[in-house]
């Protein structure tokens, strides 16, 4: 896997982790064929569902983590539909209404509430 993409993997993988949340299985397949953008595939442990995920290469690495993170989201949620609550990373001042989304903000990716804006944490440090 390129070392961009795995940078950019490793704190939402580590978030993932950390929460409970269904750990995608990472497949290296360069799927595109555009040089400026390194991709895998995200799996499912049954392989019920797949997305594949980028990152655009030479970006800045907090740019590189909120692409990846949004992406890696968007596999957990559609992962939970059906089982359990699926608004991953749930919001800590309103966990029951929505997740929480990233933004780059000061200098790194953060999950931040999207209501009010409220950073919660970096990426990669969820507990």
């Amino acid at each position: 896997m390129h070392v961009q993409l795995a940078g950019a993997l490793a704190p939402v993988l580590a978030d993932v982790t950390a929460t409970g949340a269904p750990v995608p299985r990472v497949v290296d397949d360069g799927w595109s064929a555009d040089p400026g953008t390194a991709t895998a595939m995200l799996s499912s442990g049954d392989g019920r569902h797949g997305a594949g995920v980028s990152v655009p290469l030479g970006r800045p690495r907090p740019e590189q983590v909120s692409h990846v993170a949004g992406m890696v989201q968007d596999w957990v949620v559609d992962e939970l539909r059906g089982t359990t609550a699926t608004n991953w990373p749930p919001c800590p001042h309103h966990p029951t209404t929505h997740p929480l989304e990233v933004v780059v903000r000061d200098g790194a990716a953060r999950w931040s509430c999207p209501r009010d804006g409220t950073p919660v944490a970096v990426v990669g440090t969820l507990r």
